[in-house]
C-alpha cells in the first residue's frame, strides 16, 4: 500500500522505522565517560600559596607556589591528575612573586648602600 506521496504505509500497531521509541540506551554508570578528573592537591596547594605569597610572605611562599606548580603540571600532564589549570596560575603567581620579592631586595639593598 502506498499513499500518493510514495510512502509505504505502515500496518497498525507497527510502528515505523526512526519514529517514536527509545532505542538503544547507552550502559549506566558514574558521570560521563572520559570527564576531567578532580584538581590534585599540589595544584590547589599552588594556587593558594601564589596568591598567599603576592599578599603575605613573598619569600617563601612563591618558591614553594612554584615548585608545587610544577610538580602539580606534570602530575596533570601524565594524567594522574587534574588542574592543570589551577597549577599553572600557581606557577604564575609563583614567578610574579619571585620577582617582587628580587625587585624589593634589590631596592632595599640600594637604599641602605647609598644611606651608607
Amino acid at each position: 500500500m502506498t499513499d500518493q506521496s510514495g510512502s509505504t504505509a505502515v500496518p497498525a500497531g507497527a510502528q515505523a522505522p526512526g519514529g517514536p521509541g527509545y532505542g538503544v540506551q547507552p550502559p549506566a554508570g558514574y558521570g560521563y565517560p572520559g570527564g576531567a578528573s578532580l584538581p590534585s592537591g599540589k595544584a590547589t596547594a599552588s594556587m593558594v600559596l601564589g596568591i598567599l605569597g603576592l599578599v603575605l610572605i613573598p619569600i617563601i611562599l612563591p618558591i614553594i607556589a612554584l615548585c608545587l606548580g610544577v610538580s602539580a603540571r606534570r602530575m596533570a600532564d601524565r594524567g594522574e591528575g587534574g588542574g592543570r589549570g589551577m597549577a599553572t596560575a600557581g606557577m604564575v603567581m609563583g614567578i610574579i612573586g619571585i620577582a617582587f620579592a628580587a625587585v624589593g631586595f634589590t631596592v632595599a639593598t640600594l637604599q641602605a648602600i647609598g644611606a651608607a
